[in-house]
Parts: C-alpha cells; sequence; structure tokens
C-alpha cells in the first residue's frame, strides 16, 4: 500500500515539477545564479 502510494506521488511530482520547470525555468536559473553569486 505505501509503496503504491509512494509510486503515484513521485508521479505526481513528476508532472507537476516538469510543468513548473517549463513556466518559471528563466526565473529559477536567474534566482539560482543571485543566490550563488551572493553566497561567495
Amino acid at each position: 500500500m505505501s509503496t503504491k502510494l509512494t509510486y503515484i506521488n513521485r508521479i505526481r511530482i513528476g508532472r507537476y515539477s516538469s510543468q513548473n520547470i517549463s513556466k518559471f525555468g528563466k526565473i529559477g536559473m536567474i534566482i539560482y545564479i543571485l543566490a550563488s553569486r551572493s553566497s561567495f
């Protein structure tokens, strides 16, 4: 039961993350670059 739930959750997370990457990919990259620069 738990393995089945985790498998479904992984599919849901995979679809959700792929949509977020396509939508907010550029914004995420800019934030990541700014964060990496500010850390140094």
